[in-house]
C-alpha cells in the first residue's frame, strides 16, 4: 500500500497503477476484489492513450496527488513501452505548477517558460492541464513532444482541457470505488486478524501470524518484531524478514536507541520518509529508504515494537500509521496473552520441579530423631524457598556411636540443593570408609574442590557421639560454632577444625574430643538463626541465641528447639525469614 489512499489520507490521494498493484494488500483468494488494482491501472492507461491520440503526442503522464497533496505520483506512458512510475514533491515540475496555479499550461519550443521548482522535463513542447475534484486540483495530465516536430497549438490545449474534464470525472469515480473497496478490505482483514489472534497460540506462532497478516494490510520490504525485556530495558528481536545476513548487529537495541528504540521510549508511532536524513536510523539494510515503526501497547505499557522498512522514498503516510495502530492493538494483546501463558506454564513447570526437588531433599533428612540412651536429640530445618541449601543428619556409625552433621551450602534454591546432595553423598561415602573424623573432612573437602566451581562451598560441622563414654569427637569446617551450655552456666563455642569445604584443595582438618556432663546442652545451627533480621534490619545474633539456651537449659531438647525457632520467627515479624533455618539440639540427660 505504498502511496495508496487509506484512512486518514484525505487530500485527494491516490497512486499510480503499478505502485497500487504492488502494495494494495489484497489477499490471495479474495477473488471478488482482486481485480481492483488492475481496473484502476487500465483506467489510467486508457486515459493516457486517449490524450495521446487527441493531441497526437508521443508521451503522456497522469499525475495524482497523495499525502494530502504533499507528494505527486505520476505514471508515464510512451508509445508501447510499459508504464514507468515518477514522483515529485508538492509544487515541483510542470504538473506541480499547473496544480498550484490551477490553470492549464502550453509550452512551445521558442516561447517563454515559467520558473519551475524541482526537476523538469527537457521536452521541446508540452501541454499540462489540472484535474479537479469538488473544486480542488487532485491531479494533472501532461502531454509531451508532439509528433512531426511541431509545437502544440491552442486548439490542442482546448482539446486536452475538454478531454481532461471527462477523464477527471472517471478517475475521481475510480478513486472513490478504490477507496471504498480498500476500506472494506481493511475491515475484513482486521476482522480476520482479530479472529486469528484471539485463538490460543504459542508466542512464536503469534509472531509468525503478525508478520503474515501485516503484509495483507501494508506492504514492506523488510520487517522486524521486537519485544521489550522489562528487566534489562533491551529490545529483543523475536523475528525478522527481509534483512541480509550479517546485519545482526543492528538489532541489538536499548530503549531510546534507533528509530525502534525511540518508539519504545515514547510509546508513539513514527514515520521516517527518508532514513538517510534521520540520525536515529540504525543501518540494517542499504536499500531501505523509508520506515514506519509502531509500538505494541497493552494497558498503557509498551511491550514491544514492530518495524517496517521500504525501498521506496516516503512510502508510508498517516493512513498507514492509523491502520497499523488498530492492527497493533490486536497484535499487542495477542503477544501479551501468549507471553503470559508461556510464563504461567513455565512457572508451573518450575513449581513442579521444585516440588520434586523438595521431596528428594526431604528424603535426605532424618524422618525422626534417634533414641540414644542417656541423651535427648532433636533436629529441624525450615527452608526459605521450596528447596534450601541447609542440611542436617543423624548417621549410624556403630551400635554405640552416632554421627551428627549440620551444613550450609552457598547459594539458594535448586543449585544449592544440588550442591547439598553432592556434599551428603560424599560425606556418607567417606564415613563408611574412615573412622577418623579429620580424614573424613579432608576427603570430603578434596571431592568438593574437584567437583564444584570456585564460588561454591560448604560450611559443615561433623561430630561422632560416643554415647557410652559421653564424648563428642568433632571437626568444624568453617561453620557457625555450635554453642555448648554447661550445667554450671558456662558457655563454650566449638570452633576447632579447619576451613570451609571446597575452598582449598589440600586443606587439613583437626578433630577434638569433648567430654559431656549430665545436663549439658549443645545447639548446632546455621546462620539463618543468628542472621535473621527484624523489620528494622537488626540481626538476631549469637547473644540472643545463647540467652534462650541458658534460660531453657532445664527443658527437653525438643522444647529448646521449638523455642529457638519460635523466637527467631517472632524476631523476623512481618519481614519473614530470609534464609534457611536449621537446628540440632543435643542434651545430656541429668
Amino acid at each position: 500500500m505504498h502511496g495508496s489512499p487509506s484512512a486518514g489520507d484525505t487530500g485527494g490521494t491516490v497512486t499510480s497503477a503499478p505502485e497500487e498493484s504492488r502494495s494494495s494488500g489484497l489477499v490471495p483468494g479474495r477473488v471478488a476484489r482482486s481485480d481492483s488494482p488492475a481496473r484502476f491501472s487500465d483506467l489510467l492507461q486508457r486515459s493516457a492513450r486517449r490524450c495521446q491520440k487527441a493531441v497526437d503526442c508521443s508521451t503522456t503522464r497522469v499525475w495524482i496527488a497523495r499525502r494530502g497533496g504533499a507528494r505527486l505520483v505520476g505514471q508515464e506512458y510512451r508509445e508501447d513501452l510499459a508504464a514507468a512510475e515518477l514522483r515529485l514533491a508538492r509544487g515541483e515540475g510542470i504538473a506541480g505548477w499547473v496544480m498550484t496555479n490551477e490553470e492549464p499550461l502550453r509550452l512551445t519550443a521558442a516561447g517563454p517558460r515559467p520558473a519551475f521548482r524541482g526537476p523538469t522535463v527537457p521536452a521541446r513542447a508540452a501541454l499540462a492541464v489540472p484535474m479537479f475534484r469538488r473544486g480542488a486540483a487532485f491531479g494533472a495530465i501532461e502531454c509531451l513532444d508532439p509528433r512531426g516536430g511541431r509545437d502544440f497549438s491552442e486548439q490542442d490545449l482546448e482539446t486536452l482541457v475538454t478531454a481532461t474534464e471527462s477523464i477527471a470525472f472517471a478517475i475521481d469515480n475510480g478513486l472513490l470505488l478504490e477507496e471504498s473497496e480498500r476500506r472494506a478490505l481493511e475491515r475484513e482483514v482486521l476482522l480476520e486478524i482479530t479472529r486469528t489472534l484471539s485463538a490460543p497460540l504459542e508466542l512464536e506462532e503469534v509472531i509468525e501470524e503478525i508478520l503474515r497478516t501485516l503484509r495483507e494490510v501494508v506492504d514492506y520490504d523488510a520487517a522486524a518484531i521486537y519485544l521489550l525485556n522489562y528487566r534489562t530495558q533491551a529490545l529483543e528481536l523475536r523475528r525478522e524478514v527481509g534483512y541480509p545476513s550479517g546485519s545482526e548487529g543492528a538489532f541489538h537495541l536499548q530503549v531510546g536507541q534507533g528509530i525502534v528504540g525511540w518508539v519504545a521510549k515514547h510509546g508513539e508511532p513514527l514515520i521516517v520518509p527518508d532514513v538517510r536524513r534521520d540520525s536515529r536510523y540504525v543501518v540494517a539494510r542499504e536499500e531501505t529508504r523509508s520506515e514506519l515503526a509502531v509500538p505494541l501497547i497493552v494497558e498503557g505499557r509498551t511491550i514491544g515494537v514492530f518495524n517496517l522498512e521500504s525501498d521506496l522514498d516516503d512510502a508510508y503516510h498517516e493512513g498507514h500509521m492509523e491502520l497499523l495502530r488498530a492492527f497493533a492493538a490486536q497484535a499487542a494483546a495477542a503477544v501479551e496473552r501468549a507471553r503470559l501463558t508461556r510464563e504461567l506454564l513455565e512457572r508451573r513447570r518450575i513449581e513442579k520441579e521444585l516440588a520434586i526437588a523438595r521431596d528428594i531433599q526431604l528424603s535426605f533428612l532424618p524422618k525422626r530423631a534417634p533414641e540414644i540412651e542417656g541423651f535427648e536429640i532433636a533436629g529441624t530445618t525450615r527452608p526459605h524457598d521450596e528447596v534450601g541449601g541447609d542440611y542436617y543428619d543423624f548417621i549410624h556409625v556403630t551400635e554405640s556411636r552416632l554421627g551428627i552433621a549440620i551444613a550450609d551450602v552457598s547459594g539458594k534454591g535448586i543449585p544449592a540443593a544440588l550442591l547439598m546432595a553432592g556434599f551428603r553423598m560424599s560425606l556418607l561415602a567417606e564415613i563408611r570408609n574412615e573412622f577418623a573424623i579429620r580424614a573424613v573432612m579432608r576427603k570430603v573437602n578434596s571431592l568438593m574442590h574437584e567437583s564444584t566451581d570456585r564460588d561454591k562451598f560448604v560450611t559443615a560441622f561433623y561430630g561422632v557421639l560416643d554415647a557410652k563414654n559421653r564424648v563428642l569427637i568433632f571437626s568444624n569446617a568453617g561453620h557457625n560454632p555450635p554453642i555448648l551450655v554447661r550445667t554450671n552456666g558456662s558457655i563454650e563455642q566449638l570452633v576447632e577444625g579447619g576451613v570451609t569445604l571446597g575452598v582449598l584443595a589440600d586443606a587439613r582438618y583437626d578433630e577434638r574430643p569433648l567430654a559431656l556432663d549430665p545436663g549439658d546442652v549443645l545447639v548446632m545451627y546455621t546462620d539463618g538463626i543468628t542472621e535473621a533480621e527484624s523489620p528494622s534490619g537488626e540481626q538476631f545474633g549469637t547473644q540472643r541465641l545463647e540467652e534462650i539456651i541458658t534460660r531453657l537449659a532445664g527443658s527437653s531438647a525438643q522444647e529448646i528447639l521449638d523455642a529457638i525457632v519460635e523466637e527467631t520467627l517472632e524476631w523476623c515479624g512481618a519481614r519473614g525469614q530470609s534464609d534457611d533455618l536449621t537446628l540440632v539440639v543435643l542434651k545430656v540427660k541429668p
